[in-house]
């Protein structure tokens, strides 16, 4: 079976360094240390099966990478995990909404990568069929799975539990929902994903 393929984009050569050595066991690693090497590798086909991306880079940043990898049909398609050392939370959101699957701060813990990296690579066939479509299509797999549970009346706590996720993350990424689905309130939320079931 082949190992799932994973891209690291950081200008950091010791964080790529250190990502390679935690992720070699399991993962067939690349490493780029710019979003435009990252782009030209992507051009020639070369498709990873999940992409680390840092969000603070010299040239083009982490965001605006992401807000063009979410534009073509294809590179759409895989998860992003941004990894930063910025501690705002409206970047989080900010990250969040414009499609990343998932934020970790650095430093982090090698488990904690690990799991969040399976979490998402077991995810990413997983799309939900209670959610319409239309809805479904604007959301990241950690928000489908969130705004299913919310449909099916579990609680922001209880959520959290189900996906092993901290409260303070489900609500970030309840608040990302209720911009992406333009409603104000939770129970507005919950109306509009059941609505369209």
């Amino acid at each position: 079976m082949n190992e799932p393929k994973i891209m690291a984009i950081d200008d950091d050569i010791e964080m790529l360094k250190q990502l390679a050595i935690m992720l070699k066991d399991q993962y067939a690693v690349s490493v780029m240390t710019s979003a435009e090497q990252a782009l030209a590798a992507l051009s020639e086909g070369n498709l990873p099966d999940l992409i680390l991306l840092d969000v603070m880079m010299p040239d083009t940043d982490g965001f605006s990478l992401m807000e063009h990898l979410k534009n073509d049909k294809e590179l759409r398609k895989i998860p992003v995990i941004f990894l930063t050392g910025m501690t705002n939370t409206d970047d989080e959101i900010r990250g969040l909404t414009i499609g990343g699957a998932d934020y970790i701060r650095k430093p982090f813990h090698r488990e904690v990568l690990l799991v969040r990296i399976a979490l998402q690579l077991a995810s990413r066939t997983l799309r939900s069929e209670e959610i319409s479509d239309e809805i479904a299509s604007q959301l990241t797999d950690n928000e489908r799975k969130v705004a299913e549970l919310l449909r099916q009346g579990y609680s922001g706590k209880e959520i959290g539990e189900k996906l092993f996720f901290s409260y303070s993350y489900i609500k970030r990424i309840i608040a990302s929902l209720k911009l992406k689905l333009d409603v104000e309130g939770t129970t507005e939320l919950i109306r509009k994903l059941r609505e369209n079931h």
